[in-house]
Parts: C-alpha cells; structure tokens; sequence
C-alpha cells in the first residue's frame, strides 16, 4: 500500500524543523545543504516542496509571524490598560533574547523583500500588516470604550503600524531607546487622567 504524503504537512515540518538553523545562522549563511541534513531529508526532497532557499525562510518567517499575532491577540483580549496592551503591542518583538532573533531575521527579511519586491513578498508583507492593523484596531476601540483615548485615536491604526515598523527599522540604531520611544507616544495618545 502506497503512503500518501500530505504535501502542506510536510513542507511545514521541514521549515519548522529549521527555525533554530535560521536563527542560528541568519538568512545569509543558510544553506540548502543545512536545511536538508537539520530535515533529515535529502536536497532533491528540499526541492519537491520548496522553489528555493528564500521560500524555506518565507514558510519560517510565516511561523514566526502567525505566532507573534497569536501572542498579540491575546494581549488584546486581556484585561490590561490600554497603555500596556499598546505597550505590549510595540514591544513584543524586542522583550527577551528570542524575540529578537526573531526580530532579527525579520528584519533580514524585510532587507531582501525591499531589495527585491517579489509580488509573494508584497503580497505577504500586506495581510501581515492588515492583520496587525486589525489587532491595532481592536486595541484602539477598546480604549475608546474605555476612556482611556480620545475618540479619535480610533481611526489611527494605520499610523500607530508606521510607528512599530519604524521602531523595527530604527532598532538598529544604538541611540535609540526602544522602551522610551514607546513610553514617549503612549504619553502623548493615552489621556491624562488615566
């Protein structure tokens, strides 16, 4: 009796089973050769479910991602202020040593998807900053309900998403202060009395 493979399940546990080589070594220095030992599956089996080495990163970094919006959402859904949940949101990706690996791979990724623009990497890079937005959104309205913002911080998602990509861009800048740049906006969007 044959064994049928299911070929999303596999192609996922090969880019799962490569997360620590890709932290390890960054984008640049991974080779195919180390992702098909790391597998345990030979470079033609690499080749039957990814086109190349970038769409093997592209299947991790969407990992990465759909965690970080679960963790997100769930700061969302909390019974924290408004001010930690939107501090939380800001700062998620620079709280401990994974999360900025995972910030750093990212930001390697954003490097070659400015450089190259392929209509995937667009595409991607879109409903990543939509669903964010919407998580953004969520936030937001809940502060206005609250009192915690003025009614209309509601309609301000899409700015406050330009605010975190330029913290992750910026990050590498060793004068800024991340936590205080953070603090800094919250102060002038969460009213005074809160």
């Amino acid at each position: 009796m044959a064994i049928i493979v299911n070929k999303e399940e596999k192609r996922r546990n090969i880019a799962l089973s490569c997360r620590e080589l890709l932290l390890k070594h960054g984008i640049g220095e991974l080779t195919i050769s180390q992702i098909a030992k790391t597998a345990g599956v030979g470079k033609g089996t690499i080749y039957e479910y990814f086109e190349n080495k970038e769409d093997i990163v592209f299947e991790i970094i969407r990992t990465f991602i759909i965690e970080h919006e679960k963790r997100l959402s769930e700061v969302s859904r909390s019974d924290l202020s408004t001010r930690e949940k939107l501090f939380h949101f800001f700062y998620l990706l620079f709280e401990n040593e994974i999360a900025r690996k995972h910030l750093n791979i990212y930001k390697e990724f954003l490097a070659i998807s400015l450089m190259q623009e392929t209509k995937e990497m667009l595409s991607f890079s879109e409903t990543c900053r939509e669903d964010f937005i919407n998580i953004l959104n969520n936030i937001l309205e809940a502060g206005v309900r609250s009192g915690e913002l003025n009614a209309q911080m509601s309609a301000s998602a899409s700015s406050l998403m330009l605010f975190a990509t330029g913290l992750v861009v910026d990050s590498r800048l060793k004068s800024l202060d991340v936590k205080e740049e953070i603090d800094r906006l919250l102060n002038m969007i969460i009213k005074e009395n809160q």
